[in-house]
């Protein structure tokens, strides 16, 4: 007699995805047992398993019994079967989920690249815009193309606050032959912040201080110090800021780092990145 209430978990994996029950998988069993059996043992199995077919066959047939409650009744309990193929089933069914999202993922990652692709092939079809105009642009109004150029030009990019009231953003800075990228920066945003209210702006490269304006008659100027040039040379620096006290209505010390302040504050009115605005609306108020 085959042992088919015993269910094993490998001998029931071809039964995952279908519509399964207990016969068909007792069928398939009793089929593997007739394979070594001798005559008269097959003759007598396949009797027994007749009459137990026609049963179940015919309590589906004569009474409002579903399936399994049928196979209980010819072929014993079979819940065994039923709970392994519900855990294979939800096996599957996660296996599945993850297959789809992992396609859905590839989906979206491909589209992204056709997207920036054609947003690409898009800038590059544009007309060559009428730049560079400026010393410095932030990285973010910048296409691709505008990029590609200020690369071939020279710009450099730079990561750094303005103000430093916010979180650092890139810009794209155009740097003179004996100056940093942030010291260049600097130098342009002070000139870019007073250009629009003061009567006239210069920048120095190798004389005088950085930045140089006019307003109503009074000449004013900001020097860019990173720090370097003090720990050079200090006795330079001490005659620099005092030949701008005499030229200058008022001179600026602009310092790129607040802990340098301290440093500087002998030598003149130090301005930092967060009292940048403040100083020069006292000046054009």
């Amino acid at each position: 007699m085959v042992d088919c209430v015993r269910v094993k978990a490998r001998d029931v994996e071809k039964f995952v995805g279908k519509f399964p029950i207990w016969v068909e998988y007792h069928i398939e069993r009793v089929v593997d047992t007739l394979g070594g059996m001798d005559e008269q043992k097959r003759d007598r199995l396949l009797l027994e398993e007749t009459v137990k077919l026609d049963k179940f066959c015919e309590i589906l047939c004569t009474t409002n019994k579903n399936h399994i409650e049928a196979e209980n009744e010819v072929y014993g309990d079979t819940k065994q079967f039923y709970a392994l193929m519900k855990r294979k089933k939800e096996v599957r069914r996660k296996f599945l989920a993850r297959m789809e999202e992992k396609r859905e993922k590839e989906r979206l990652k491909e589209e992204k690249m056709r997207e920036e692709q054609e947003k690409l092939r898009k800038e590059m079809e544009e007309p060559d815009e009428n730049f560079p105009d400026e010393r410095f642009y932030l990285e973010n109004d910048l296409t691709y193309k505008m990029r590609e150029r200020l690369i071939q030009i020279g710009y450099k990019r730079l990561k750094i606050s303005p103000f430093g009231t916010s979180g650092a953003s890139y810009y794209w800075v155009q740097t003179r032959y004996n100056e940093s990228k942030e010291h260049a920066f600097f130098c342009y945003l002070i000139q870019s912040e007073v250009k629009e209210k003061a009567d006239s702006t210069r920048l120095y490269v190798n004389y005088g201080p950085d930045v140089e304006f006019e307003y109503n008659e009074r000449i004013y100027c900001f020097d860019v110090e990173t720090g370097k040039n003090l720990a050079r040379n200090k006795a330079m620096i001490e005659r620099k800021f005092l030949k701008y006290k005499e030229r200058y209505f008022k001179s600026f010390i602009f310092i790129t780092n607040k802990r340098l302040k301290y440093r500087y504050s002998k030598y003149g009115t130090v301005v930092t990145r967060a009292t940048l605005k403040k100083t020069l609306e006292a000046i054009f108020r």
